[in-house]
């Protein structure tokens, strides 16, 4: 019985901190339900003073701030995803001298700050020139534009389409169709170059190009117009890049038309010979002159051709005309013997000339005169002819 009491009074005890924090949890639980006591007013605070003005702006509000983050200028923060033109490996020297062109362009744009090498052609993506994809695939790479391009080569050349497009816009900023009609790696390049200068630069790169012309009189015409000529040998030209028509011309005399190649690179040396000789104007390149001892090329100086006197051209004119005139001499002369031989002729039948027969006479004795007269002319013209010819 005593130790039922104690075992009850042990449970009560226990039991009593258990209620006395439910009822402390239900008293506040109430108070928080019960509005709060009104405070008691307050004097208003006097209102600050305005901060001095300070030299950076004040930071935007978090909700002022824009969802995508602001376009950077160009060259200053501008990065370029630029795909492979060809697949890697390839070992046609005139797709790989495309693909390094615009490479080389892109890495010496100051558009850039820095360029992306995406190593496989944008077909194998599945984009192709397909603007959204490029721009989707630019930016998941985080690139600001991307470059892709479709290269393929023809019979006569090359076909090249690029695209350059703005990934978070879509917008396409560059867009060239191309026929690049050569063969030669060379050419191929200074081609590639210009068009990756407009693309990619906005504007066209130019170049220089030095061309040996020995004479100050020798004009310098590219693309069909004539250029400048200073004093300085060779002349340095400074052209847009690309593929130029050239020729030169001296007074009335012109040489044919010949590519000249102008690359971003500066030309190590002269890039064309111009010079006059007797039977024609010529350009001649460093592969095509002959070389020296040195193994250097060795190209003759001009030679302006000599100038016809007018002696000569007289002294022609008079032999000719000394040689006609002796022509005529021996006719008249033959006429007058056969004008004598028939009255002659007659006398000896007849036993005495008729008037007919001192007619025949008369005009025989004319005849002759004429043929005299005229053999000394032309003996003289034709003497003096020969004198002016050859010896003045």
């Amino acid at each position: 019985m005593h130790r039922l009491v104690a075992a009850l009074v042990v449970v009560s005890m226990a039991s009593l901190p258990a209620v006395a924090q439910s009822s402390r949890k239900s008293k506040s639980k109430t108070q928080q339900l019960e509005p709060p006591p009104p405070a008691p007013p307050t004097p208003a605070a006097p209102a600050p003073a305005a901060p001095a003005p300070s030299a950076q702006p004040a930071p935007a509000l978090p909700s002022t701030q824009p969802a995508l983050p602001a376009a950077k200028p160009k060259g200053e923060g501008t990065t370029l995803g630029l795909y492979r033109l060809v697949r890697k490996g390839e070992t046609d020297p005139l797709l790989k001298a495309v693909d390094d062109s615009f490479r080389l362009v892109a890495d010496a744009s100051r558009r850039y700050r820095s360029v992306v090498a995406l190593p496989e052609p944008a077909e194998k993506q599945g984009c192709g020139l397909n603007v959204p994809c490029l721009a989707s695939l630019g930016g998941l790479q985080g690139v600001d534009e991307v470059m892709a391009g479709d290269l393929t080569k023809t019979e006569n050349g090359l076909i090249l389409r690029v695209k350059l497009v703005d990934t978070r816009t879509e917008k396409v900023l560059g867009d060239k169709d191309q026929v690049i009609a050569s063969q030669t790696a060379p050419e191929v390049q200074v081609w590639a170059e210009s068009l990756a200068c407009k693309l990619m630069m906005g504007q066209e790169c130019i170049g220089e190009v030095l061309v040996d012309a020995d004479l100050p009189e020798i004009k310098i015409l590219v693309d069909g117009d004539p250029v400048p000529r200073t004093s300085s040998r060779p002349e340095r030209l400074r052209l847009p890049v690309g593929v130029h028509r050239v020729r030169i011309a001296v007074d009335k005399r012109n040489s044919l038309e010949r590519p000249l190649l102008v690359s971003r690179q500066p030309s190590p040396g002269v890039t064309l010979y111009a010079r006059e000789h007797e039977e024609a104007l010529a350009l001649t390149s460093p592969a095509e002159a002959p070389r020296g001892i040195d193994g250097k090329p060795s190209i003759a100086p001009s030679m302006r051709p000599t100038p016809t006197k007018w002696t000569r051209s007289v002294g022609m004119t008079m032999a000719a005309v000394g040689v006609v005139a002796a022509g005529i001499a021996t006719y008249e002369g033959l006429h007058s013997k056969s004008l004598a031989d028939d009255a002659n002729g007659r006398f000896a039948v007849n036993g005495a000339y008729t008037q007919k027969d001192l007619s025949t006479i008369s005009s025989a004795h004319s005849a002759a005169t004429t043929a005299n007269v005229l053999f000394i002319v032309g003996g003289v013209l034709a003497a003096s002819g020969l004198v002016l010819t050859f010896a003045f």
